[in-house]
């Protein structure tokens, strides 16, 4: 599942997952404002939703955008990626499988500091069954722009905290219910930002060089 704008890598993209993953469904969820006709796989396009105040992010568009796209999903395992970033490894479904779970969700790390706060899960792309991604984001409280909080905390602590009603400690939480891979060796991501936006390059070192 390709969630998001339709980006300059997004078609190859879609082109390499028919290659490495000839086997699965490839599913685009976007907006009813993009472009559609070069797109080489099942596409669902979804009313942009309302801008929130006073504080702007894409938490809306994400999670409308994943349970519009995995409502049409038949695969019981799913990968739900953005539209401008590759994953190159092949075995990345079979990584997951290994685990011997459908209970909890596969996600990458880079290794930055910010990325062991509490309830700090990247939301760049997650790896698990449809029934655990639909619990997810079908039951994902839409954000009312009052708070500025980082969509990666947004996401994750709404999910354990309310949605699966789990008040012990992150320490613990973590564990039980999503599994951390490595951002590189494991996902072999490579992101378009990272690639030619010099502010997302910067924001990169910044995260690098944290110490706290």
């Amino acid at each position: 599942l390709l969630q998001g704008n339709i980006r300059n890598w997004t078609r190859p993209i879609i082109e390499e997952y028919q290659q490495i993953f000839s086997d699965s469904e490839i599913v685009l969820s976007t907006w009813d404002n993009e472009d559609i006709s070069n797109i080489p796989c099942k596409v669902i396009q979804s009313e942009i939703p309302e801008e929130t105040h006073p504080y702007k992010s894409s938490k809306n568009y994400q999670i409308i955008g994943c349970r519009n796209g995995l409502r049409i999903m038949k695969s019981d395992i799913i990968l739900k990626i953005r539209t401008d970033m590759f994953i190159h490894n092949p075995n990345i479904f079979k990584i997951f499988l290994l685990e011997n779970t459908q209970e909890k969700i596969m996600y990458p790390y880079s290794g930055f500091m910010k990325e062991f706060r509490d309830y700090w899960i990247t939301d760049l792309c997650q790896l698990s069954s449809k029934k655990t991604l639909l619990n997810y984001w079908n039951f994902m409280p839409l954000h009312d722009g009052s708070t500025n909080e980082p969509v990666e905390t947004f996401l994750t602590k709404n999910y354990v905290v309310n949605i699966l009603k789990d008040n012990h400690p992150w320490n613990m939480t973590h564990d039980k219910y999503f599994i951390r891979k490595r951002y590189h060796e494991d996902f072999q991501i490579e992101f378009e930002r990272y690639v030619y936006n010099k502010w997302y390059q910067n924001a990169l070192l910044t995260a690098s060089l944290e110490d706290e």
